[in-house]
């Protein structure tokens, strides 16, 4: 019948186009709408409180007035005046100089204790043990930073309240304010800062723990390799990507470390010897409302910050072959 279609030959059937194919780029993009799903409330949430925050720093170029026009963007530009006020002032780079010695003692102390307890727990061989420890270290990351100096000044303090000198006074020590002293403030910085961050700081170190391959140790073991050597052979090599990522944004917040634990931990008594610069901008820019020489501050740190990066970033690509980007 010439109305009925002929049927198609084998193998004539029509091509599926390459982007609907397993391992197509559209294969893969309908594969992952709900993982991508999941991922919308992160970019969102990244975008409007990291990326659209930079668009205010445009203030740091103008003799600023909140009443000036829409949130102030009338206001007259000022070029680098704001610029060349905190590069004037000698008290800046004091305490310019004091933000990067309290995040290298940070850093000297806390970055290798993470990794310590990290290699410590993947030595036990007790499951639940490793679990309790485990969950017990990473709990203080979700305390507050207000609540942590309350018990630093809890404990401390030369009232009755303070245990560690009603401890010293049972053994016949004076008391001491030990929180008024600038110089016990470094050191309280650095206990603080292990004690609520330990833990937290082991989950990406034993995530990657747990990639290495267990025929690497089965056959150490085989060669007759003692535990210290397939730690030094096996397990820190293996380590070594994901310190370095590490490293490299610990490295980069160099000018820039955390506001809440030093604005919590400081008093009056001691504030002019351990103001840091994100102190130093609070200060100028929310209480005092120089909100265009805080935002140079601000500019200027951030620029620092990514110079500190790129740096870094391009030393260990050299080094280890490793990099962030």
């Amino acid at each position: 019948m010439a109305n009925i279609k002929k049927s198609a030959r084998p193998g004539s059937a029509a091509k599926m186009p390459d982007a609907a194919k397993p391992g197509g780029s559209a294969y893969y993009v309908r594969r992952g709408v709900p993982l991508y799903l999941f991922l919308l409330p992160a970019v969102a949430a990244c975008l409007l409180f990291q990326y659209l925050p930079m668009f205010s720093n445009y203030i740091a170029f103008l003799d600023y007035n909140f009443n000036n026009g829409w949130f102030g963007l009338a206001s007259p530009f000022a070029g680098l005046k704001n610029f060349q006020l905190f590069i004037a002032n000698p008290a800046f780079w004091t305490m310019a100089g004091r933000t990067v010695v309290y995040s290298l003692c940070l850093l000297v102390f806390s970055f290798p204790a993470s990794l310590l307890l990290a290699l410590c727990l993947n030595e036990v061989r007790s499951e639940w043990f490793k679990r309790v420890t485990q969950t017990i270290s990473y709990v203080p990351h979700f305390v507050s930073w207000v609540t942590v100096a309350g018990l630093f000044y809890m404990f401390l303090s030369t009232d009755r309240s303070g245990l560690v000198n009603n401890l010293l006074e049972l053994f016949g020590y004076a008391r001491k304010p030990y929180m008024q002293n600038a110089n016990n403030f470094l050191p309280f910085l650095i206990l603080s800062q292990i004690w609520k961050e330990l833990g937290w700081g082991t989950i990406i170190y034993l995530a990657a723990l747990s990639n290495i391959d267990p025929q690497l140790y089965e056959a150490a073991m085989v060669d007759g390799a003692t535990r210290w050597q397939r730690c030094l052979r096996i397990t820190l090599p293996s380590l070594m990507p994901t310190t370095s990522v590490l490293l490299i944004f610990a490295l980069g917040r160099l000018f820039n470390n955390s506001f809440d634990q030093i604005f919590n931990m400081q008093n009056p008594l001691i504030r002019a010897k351990t103001d840091t610069l994100n102190i130093h901008m609070y200060y100028r820019g929310v209480v005092n409302q120089q909100y265009a020489y805080s935002a140079a501050v601000g500019l200027f740190q951030g620029l620092v910050s990514l110079i500190l990066v790129l740096i870094t970033n391009t030393m260990s690509k050299k080094i280890s072959d490793t990099g962030v980007f």
